[in-house]
């Protein structure tokens, strides 16, 4: 007999493995201990032993911060431990993570985010969301592969030094010289008047609590001591670093460095360290020697020092930085407070209701004047107008992506919207240079207020403007600005984008970080073809049909006396756009809405060196025209039409094999991209498909907003359950048909 059922010795056995799969949950303070060593070895695993997910620093952040009611949440696989984090509730179902002022990042231990999906009901309640605090995007697993809804917003901007590329002179060097100036000033400046700077490192665990003591006293002496938040030795405060010191100093990972202005202590600053990374804890100076900027001239001689040392780590401040403190810096990361809903309806519940209770304050007290928001985004009417601002659009006047830069927006502009006064350039800046740019119109429909993406159906692809050191979370502050600037929009919507970009998932982020209840649609096929290797490559890899068709037609235009020109300079452009413009009105395509676009882009485009515009003649009439730019290695089919009355030499097929093969063997592009639309002979010559999508999201705080809202909600349950039937009424004649048999 086939008895596939386990021994009955062995049940026991299945059962206490199956026991401990998946999500424990344990009392933090008391169980934490006996799992420090396999929370340290997940941490050494995902994270290179970072020292703040370090057991030696969790640990003592949980006995003298903790309350109590942490629970350590630990997720074991057959492997072993696979997930860690701790988290606190803040009751009617709401969790978050454990994060004392102490730690300026939380440790989120994850070998994968979609753990989170099973973590639900583990947790003691009905919990509904969870809010990870000040996580550092770097030291977190990939949250895009999660399905769960969340909203993403920026806790702080800290800053950074890497080493490895830098000696110390190269990196000072590298730094403003206003900068520069200012630290030889103080050093010349604390020498003549009250003795030579002089740096002291303490390393040895023994030595931590005498530096824990001075530093105390430094900080009890100034403004922390007046507010009674300073560091002292019987504090909670002190007793906690004093602790976390001295076990890293064990392993010769802590130091204290002190500053001395000739006998005087003037600061102290206190650092952890793994074997690649050195965190700044904590500085405090002595206030009556502030005229020569001691933290300054600390963090100079800390500096100088780990740049001398053989293992080059990379500097962590996690701080919020002032505008000096960036100075220093090599690099910024922006740390993020994520809030993860169990499912959608908890989010948009969560939104709708926190948009009603804004709306309540801001009616009892007003519709006051948000002065970050105002410092922090600033906006041009004209993309012409930023030559009249202190910033620089630099690399925006002509991005690789031509419709990512401003000469796109100019385009759009002129031709489409010359007098349209709802047009908005929203930007952050960093000094003179924009970082982020969000190009849309303001539009007033009857009642209704919408803000739109600066784009039509000239456009094939939408996102907003980016610098190279871009933090897409400043898309929150840029719709709310624009939100803010419509008197409070009802309808905002954004297309065609696509929809597996950082942009367009920052923009759905931003939408529900500011309220906002948004929903993606389709809006088009892209079919597009990956270059590999030359023209015959590609023809080789086309179907024969094909291959033979672009044969026998190329043969037969040529026979008739027909010819072949790629016009791509500025040279006599003149007489190829009438060209261009005589084969499309002779063409089967509808005249131009707007009719100087077109031009003014082909004219754009041979200026810029990227324009391809083919033309093809029988007996010198253009009879086929076809608009082609290269973007980087990437070239657009942008515009195609033939006279219809020369169809028999199928001069689009002739042509498009001319500038197809140009492209390639000429231009070395790596993709050929036919833009716009599923037609049936865009696949013919392509390899691939993707699709572009778009955003329409809805203001639920306004009456307006929330009856779009509800009607886009019916509507899409509707089709949902119109698909269904659709594809269930087949099964059922099936079914039915059997029963009458």
């Amino acid at each position: 007999m086939d008895d596939r059922r386990p021994r009955q010795d062995a049940q026991p056995f299945f059962r206490e493995r199956l026991s401990v799969m998946g999500w424990e949950i344990h009392d933090a303070k008391n169980a934490f201990r006996q799992f420090a060593d396999e929370w340290d070895r997940l941490n050494a695993r995902l994270y290179d032993r970072h020292p703040f997910f370090d057991s030696r620093f969790i640990e003592p952040l949980l006995d003298h911060f903790g309350d109590g009611g942490e629970q350590l949440c630990i997720h074991r696989t057959e492997a072993g431990i696979s997930g860690a984090l701790i988290v606190c509730s803040g009751g009617f179902g709401r969790w978050s993570s454990f994060r004392p002022a102490q730690v300026q990042t939380g440790a989120v231990l994850l070998d994968d985010a979609c753990l989170l999906e099973t973590l639900w009901t583990a947790l003691p309640g009905l919990a509904w969301t969870i809010e990870l605090y000040a996580v550092d995007p770097r030291y977190l697993p990939d949250f895009s592969r999660l399905p769960l809804p969340r909203i993403v917003l920026a806790q702080a901007r800290t800053i950074g030094i890497r080493q490895e590329n830098h000696d110390f002179r190269s990196y000072w060097q590298e730094r403003p010289k206003k900068l520069q100036g200012n630290l030889a000033r103080y050093f010349r400046r604390a020498k003549t008047e009250i003795g030579s700077a002089g740096l002291a490192t303490f390393v040895e665990a023994a030595d931590m609590e005498a530096c824990i003591g001075r530093y105390g006293a430094l900080e009890t002496a100034g403004w922390k001591g007046q507010r009674g938040t300073a560091i002292s030795i019987g504090s909670p405060q002190g007793s906690f670093y004093r602790e976390i010191l001295h076990r890293f100093a064990l392993s010769h990972q802590a130091a204290v460095y002190e500053l001395h202005l000739g006998a005087h202590l003037a600061s102290s600053r206190l650092v952890i360290a793994n074997d690649h990374l050195l965190i700044c804890l904590k500085t405090a100076y002595d206030e009556s020697l502030a005229r020569f900027a001691p933290g300054r001239l600390l963090l100079y001689r800390l500096i100088e020092e780990q740049f001398s040392m053989p293992s080059r780590k990379t500097i962590e401040f996690y701080t919020n930085p002032t505008s000096n403190q960036k100075e220093w810096a090599t690099f910024a990361c922006t740390l993020q407070n994520i809030q993860i809903f169990r499912g959608p309806l908890y989010a948009a519940a969560f939104s709708v209701l926190r948009a009603f209770r804004q709306n309540l304050r801001k009616l009892r007290a007003g519709r006051p004047e948000n002065a970050r928001l105002k410092d922090k985004v600033k906006d041009c009417k004209r993309i012409g107008n930023f030559k009249d601002t202190p910033y620089h659009l630099g690399k925006f006047a002509s991005a690789d992506h031509l419709e990512a830069s401003a000469a796109w927006f100019e385009l759009l502009e002129s031709n489409v919207y010359p007098s349209d006064p709802g047009i908005r350039y929203y930007f952050t800046a960093e000094k003179q240079f924009p970082q982020v740019i969000l190009p849309v119109r303001l539009r007033t429909k009857g009642p209704v207020k919408s803000v739109e993406s600066l784009s039509n159906y000239y456009t094939s692809l939408y996102a907003p403007l980016l610098s190279k050191d871009a933090d897409l979370l400043d898309l929150n502050d840029l719709l709310a600005a624009a939100d803010r600037d419509h008197g409070g929009a009802h309808v905002m919507r954004f297309s065609p984008m696509d929809p597996d970009t950082p942009a367009y998932q920052s923009l759905l982020n931003a939408l529900k970080a500011n309220d906002w209840i948004p929903f993606p649609f389709f809006c088009f096929g892209n079919w597009f073809l990956t270059v590999r290797g030359t023209w015959q490559d590609y023809l080789k890899s086309r179907s024969a049909n094909l291959r033979s068709s672009i044969r026998r037609r190329c043969k037969k235009f040529a026979a008739a006396g027909g010819t072949l020109e790629i016009v791509m300079t500025p040279e006599n452009i003149e007489p190829s756009i009438a060209e261009f413009q005589q084969v499309y009105a002779a063409s089967w395509k509808k005249p131009e809405p707007y009719p100087d676009f077109v031009p003014s882009l082909i004219r754009k485009l041979a200026g810029m060196g990227r324009l391809r515009l083919g033309i093809a003649r029988l007996q010198n009439r253009a009879i086929a025209a076809q608009l082609w730019f290269i973007d980087g290695n990437k070239a657009s089919i942008y515009k195609v039409a033939y006279d219809d009355s020369f169809a028999s030499y199928t001069p689009g097929t002739v042509l498009a094999a001319h500038l197809m093969q140009h492209v390639i063997n000429c231009d070395h592009v790596h993709e050929v991209d036919y833009l716009i639309g599923d037609d049936s002979y865009k696949q013919k010559w392509m390899s691939d498909r993707r699709e572009r999508w778009g955003i329409i999201a809805y203001n639920p705080g306004t009456i307006i907003g929330f009856t779009f809202l509800v009607k886009e909600v019916l509507g899409r349950v509707v089709k949902t359950i119109a698909a269904r039937i659709k594809l269930a009424w087949p099964q059922a004649g099936f079914f039915r048909s059997l029963r009458e048999k």
